[in-house]
């Protein structure tokens, strides 16, 4: 059973004793992602856009499995560790000459889709025109977090070749060669922010919450009960959609601190028509009111399939309610883009 701990308990805690860090799974990362969007594709309005996603996923893993990521040099290895910066960040060029190889294969993969629309093959047929420096402009453009001058219909699969070359060089490190950062909140190995969090279970990582990066996959320990964006704790709330799918429920709708039954305004667990309790969602928003932004966080004692790119793009609704309720996401998925003049 996981044990919610006060914010005093949090910081007395050996530190040492807690995981730092949850480094990519090689063999399994991007088809476990691949399985969890096709299980949560079957009744899902949006569930065509999840099985295209499942399939370039699992193209994903493929690529992957026959690619060997070139490490940085010991030196700046060494420096990023002196100077606790990320081994390989996002901005720093890495990607040169290395990305685009690796994005054929997976517009492949999708276009030989039994089935896959003609929509979906003049997306694949307008990548594959598209000259060397506009892609490279692209990739840029999404490294950043903006996608500016990126067709959003294109982003996916330029994005899922960064990630198969981030998650590549990630999967080579050891947890004792990543750096501490001096900011919490943005990936160790990437420097990328994260696509949301998870409250994992099993072993040593029980009960406690990982940042999880978009990019290169890592996932990285953050205390709950605190914004991942400005790190604020006093005005942290939690937000999930309602057994009726249609209101959002407010912290003071959920159960203390960030786990339990759902309760009601008067404190009781709240009861579903057949009189039973009802669980805590395992999908919700952590919302913060100092920053006006939220990130979603999923706790695996409640699904223990939960995989946060895929639960993230999975949970759309949740989003529009947190829109309307004047929250901003703190950034997005690396599935899913608009144009920037939508955003």
């Amino acid at each position: 059973m996981q044990r919610i701990l006060e914010p005093g308990q949090i910081e007395s805690l050996d530190r040492t004793s807690i995981p730092r860090l949850r480094m990519p799974q090689r063999a399994e990362v991007f088809s476990a992602r691949a399985a969890r969007l096709r299980q949560l594709a079957d009744g899902h309005p949006l569930g065509d856009y999840l099985r295209l996603m499942a399939a370039l996923v699992d193209a994903q893993q493929r690529v992957l499995d026959n690619f060997q990521a070139e490490r940085p040099s010991p030196e700046s290895i060494e420096q990023a560790q002196q100077h606790c910066m990320p081994l390989v960040p996002a901005s720093g060029g890495y990607d040169a000459g290395r990305w685009q190889p690796l994005l054929t294969p997976l517009l492949d993969a999708v276009a030989s889709q039994p089935g896959v629309s003609p929509a979906v093959k003049a997306v694949i047929d307008r990548v594959r025109a598209t000259d060397p420096a506009s892609l490279e402009a692209g990739a840029q453009a999404l490294l950043a977090g903006h996608g500016k001058g990126v067709d959003a219909a294109s982003a996916p699969f330029l994005m899922a070749a960064l990630q198969v070359l981030w998650t590549g060089v990630a999967s080579t490190f050891d947890a004792g060669e990543v750096p501490m950062l001096d900011v919490p909140n943005v990936c160790p190995v990437c420097g990328t922010l994260p696509v949301a969090s998870v409250v994992r279970i099993g072993g040593a990582h029980e009960g406690y919450r990982y940042l999880a990066c978009g990019l290169c996959s890592t996932e990285w320990h953050m205390v709950r009960v605190k914004c991942t964006h400005c790190e604020a704790s006093e005005h942290v709330a939690y937000h999930v959609v309602d057994t009726a799918g249609d209101a959002a429920a407010s912290g003071e709708d959920v159960a203390a601190a960030d786990g339990g039954l759902l309760k009601g305004k008067d404190g009781r667990p709240k009861l579903d028509e057949a009189g039973k309790r009802v669980a805590a969602s395992p999908i919700r928003a952590e919302s913060c009111d100092d920053c006006h932004s939220y990130r979603k966080i999923f706790y695996q004692d409640k699904d223990p399939f939960v995989e946060p790119v895929a639960d993230d793009l999975a949970s759309l609704a949740l989003d529009v309610l947190m829109g309307e309720a004047g929250y901003a996401r703190a950034n997005g998925n690396p599935l899913l883009w608009q144009n920037a003049e939508e955003a």
